[in-house]
């Protein structure tokens, strides 16, 4: 049963964006509700959010967006951050000057959210959490990717004009809005005893002080699912998928670092170098990647699509084919650290898997 929340009078709220319009795609019920209790932190620039526009072009926009959003929302306070888009893992002292001890609620976005830097956000605070010893109630919030069991929510039935309003002030992130209502009326729809309600946001209450990861995953590799109708359909769609040459190497590495993380292309240098990495191309224009022998020998990841790829099966074809190189160099078995749940459907699709008891070290020994 998903419990209402309900903004008191003596709350204050804080609002934590990894990117400038989560805060009203994500949280708009409390701008909308409880304004003069809400502080909102934007942590990045969003300036790989338009690519029409140079990084540093699209970070003054993004900006001039947000100020005429507040402007227009009049909330208690916001601060502008302003660490560079997809960057953010890389700055973890970013939410260290926000005082988290003076705060009654916190939204953050979801860690298994499949932009890396809505995960960064969540570790990034929750370590600062830990820090100051705060005690507020803290609750992920969705965008477009939906919480498998949502445990709270907030009516915004009649409010569902107004939350369009404060997203069009993002003009360039035109085609976020229709999906994030769309969530919206349809977590309405499955309160299916409450016909008042039209539209609703919902929320994952969460424990900052215990954000257990999944384990890590083991492959079976000798199990694998052949599945030549995804391959048909790549070559339907004008999708290769191809095996990266060392000629290629900046060209796939600057690709994973400007559209994913700087640390993911990092982590899948020795993949590319080494031949191990695999890319989906179209028109000679990547799309996706999926790296194996990353961050050890023997294991999977990462794997990335564009957004605009997405939901054409390239992820499946990159993970087939990359298993396949796996068992082909005579490996029985594949080992995926810290994988996410999107993933895990995928790679449950290709082949058998098992979770590794007690296993969260495969990135343990980072810096």
């Amino acid at each position: 049963m998903r419990e209402e929340i309900i903004f008191q009078p003596d709350d204050r709220i804080a609002i934590i964006a990894p990117h400038p319009d989560d805060e009203c795609l994500g949280v708009a019920a409390a701008l909308l509700k409880a304004p003069e209790r809400t502080d909102v932190f934007v942590l990045t620039d969003g300036s790989h959010g338009y690519p029409g526009r140079t990084i540093e072009e699209e970070a003054e926009v993004r900006r001039r967006q947000f100020e005429a959003e507040m402007e227009y929302v009049k909330p208690r306070s916001w601060k502008w951050i302003g660490v560079e888009d997809t960057k953010l893992a890389e700055h973890q002292d970013a939410a260290d000057e926000i005082d988290f001890t003076v705060y009654t609620k916190i939204f953050l976005p979801w860690i298994e959210s499949l932009h890396p830097d809505h995960r960064a956000a969540v570790q990034i605070c929750r370590t600062a959490i830990k820090k100051q010893k705060a005690q507020a109630e803290c609750f992920s919030y969705e965008v477009n990717a939906p919480f498998y069991k949502p445990t709270h929510y907030v009516d915004l039935t009649g409010l569902e004009e107004e939350k369009l309003k404060l997203a069009a002030f993002h003009e360039d992130q035109s085609e976020q809005p229709p999906m994030t209502l769309a969530l919206n009326r349809f977590r309405a729809a499955q309160m299916l005893k409450r016909e008042d309600l039209k539209c609703m946001e919902c929320y994952l209450k969460i424990d900052p002080y215990d954000l257990s990861e999944a384990p890590d995953l083991l492959a079976k590799l000798y199990e694998i699912n052949d599945d030549p109708a995804i391959m048909q359909r790549m070559t339907d769609q004008g999708v290769q998928i191809k095996q990266v040459m060392p000629m290629n190497t900046t060209k796939v590495y600057n690709f994973i670092k400007d559209n994913f993380a700087a640390t993911w292309a990092d982590e899948c240098l020795p993949s590319i170098l080494n031949g191990d990495c695999f890319v989906a191309v179209k028109d000679r224009e990547l799309l996706g990647f999926f790296a194996i022998d990353t961050p050890a020998k023997g294991f999977t990841g990462p794997i990335g699509v564009l957004p605009s790829a997405r939901r054409m099966g390239i992820s499946r074809a990159l993970g087939l084919v990359g298993m396949k190189a796996m068992r082909a160099k005579g490996y029985r078995y594949a080992v995926s650290g810290r994988v996410h749940p999107w993933f895990q459907t995928v790679e449950k699709s290709i082949v058998g898997v098992v979770p590794i008891p007690n296993s969260k070290g495969s990135y343990s020994d980072m810096i």
